[in-house]
């Protein structure tokens, strides 16, 4: 009978990633593993009881500060991380996202487990200034060191870390972020969601669903608003999702007179019955590793409208799945989504195509089998 393999995740828990993490402990061949994980950054003491409670697996959580670096708690972290695998001896690692990923790699040295890194949009993404971009960077290329595997989310992902330096080309494999689509076909009642959020049942709506902070732009989602208020005045606008740009956005939507058009939902536990609501799905983000938020509009079937950048272009093809605009140009991302509404024919073809793709391409099962198949190859209790 084949040992099971003791694997540790090691996270944030917030946004995509977490998102991610769920996908694996609830999708991982339970035959062939043993979860453990840790949960760290904001959020992370009720991450820890969500994964424990809803999918049955042993989760902590570690107080750390994911935006700042601090000696003192990231030292506390370290060594309280460095003491559970020696105590635990795990067969791999799996880490998630930039200062977790290096934590647990310095933690791990020295110990002969094996760490798999995926990054999920590496510190040095477009957009960093590019003094800090060489200095994450020369972290990231020490930790490498360290590193068995790095799992990409993205082609693009990998092509930049490779530029900076980081790894080597066979260190390196690319796994593209799969979803189960049958949470967003479940049937609903759109009429009854419209109407507990106060938008009228024949109304078109525009939506989105992230943080409401940078890179998410969240101040550009109401000039866009404005800018479709202006020729189309029953439109709503949605975002469902919570951060420190909240006050400043609904400021502005305040003094745009929009108050009654743009809904601010906050954080929400029925994303996906939300996404059927919407008659367009935008996203202004400056910067993507490759977001989960898309494969979810792609599979509930709404017609998708992004600005262009490294991960949202590695996603869509304008106009066979989806509509790319420039970054920061406001009227164009308002004339493509008037696009969207005023031609239903190319809407919904632009849907099949990106349907069609999750259900060929982007499968939870292709994502999660990929993992195992490294996880088996790396795991030292195998070898």
């Amino acid at each position: 009978m084949l040992q099971k393999i003791r694997l540790l995740i090691v996270s944030k828990s917030t946004g995509g990633v977490a998102t991610y993490v769920k996908s694996l402990v609830s999708g991982l061949n339970r035959d062939l593993f043993i979860i453990t994980v840790v949960c760290l950054s904001e959020n992370g003491k009720e991450f820890a009881a969500e994964l424990t409670q809803k999918y049955g697996v042993k989760a902590f959580h570690l107080a750390m500060n994911r935006y700042k670096v601090n000696p003192l708690t990231d030292a506390w972290v370290y060594l309280k991380l460095a003491s559970h695998i020696r105590h635990e001896k795990y067969d791999i690692i799996h880490a998630h996202a930039s200062k977790p990923g290096f934590l647990i790699r310095m933690a791990a040295i020295g110990t002969g487990i094996p760490v798999i890194y995926s990054p999920h949009n590496f510190a040095f993404h477009e957009g960093t200034p590019g003094i800090l971009a060489w200095v994450v960077a020369l972290f990231e290329k020490f930790a490498a060191i360290f590193t068995e595997k790095i799992v990409a989310v993205a082609q693009h992902e990998r092509d930049l870390a490779l530029r900076y330096g980081v790894g080597t080309p066979e260190k390196y494999a690319v796994i593209h972020t799969g979803i189960d689509a049958r949470p967003f076909r479940n049937d609903i009642d759109i009429s009854g969601i419209k109407k507990t959020i106060n938008i009228p049942a024949d109304s078109p709506v525009i939506g989105t669903v992230g943080r409401l902070a940078v890179p998410k732009l969240p101040l550009d989602f109401v000039l866009v608003a404005a800018g479709i208020n202006k020729i189309r005045p029953n439109v709503h606008f949605v975002w469902a999702g919570s951060g420190p740009l909240e006050l400043e956005a609904k400021k502005l939507s305040f003094e745009l007179g929009l108050d009654d058009r743009i809904h601010w939902l906050g954080q929400r536990s029925d994303v996906p019955a939300l996404y059927r609501i919407f008659d367009c799905f935008v996203l202004l983000s400056q910067w993507e590793a490759y977001p989960y938020v898309i494969l979810e509009a792609f599979a509930s079937g709404v017609p998708v409208v992004a600005t262009s950048n490294l991960g949202t272009s590695e996603l869509i093809e304008t106009g066979r799945n989806g509509k790319l605009v420039p970054q920061g140009n406001i009227q164009a991302m308002v004339d493509a989504i008037n696009e969207i509404l005023e031609d239903t024919e190319q809407a919904e073809a632009l849907c099949r195509a990106a349907e069609k793709q999750i259900d060929e391409v982007f499968t939870m099962e292709t994502m999660l089998l990929s993992l195992e198949k490294i996880y088996m190859q790396k795991a030292t209790v195998l070898k």
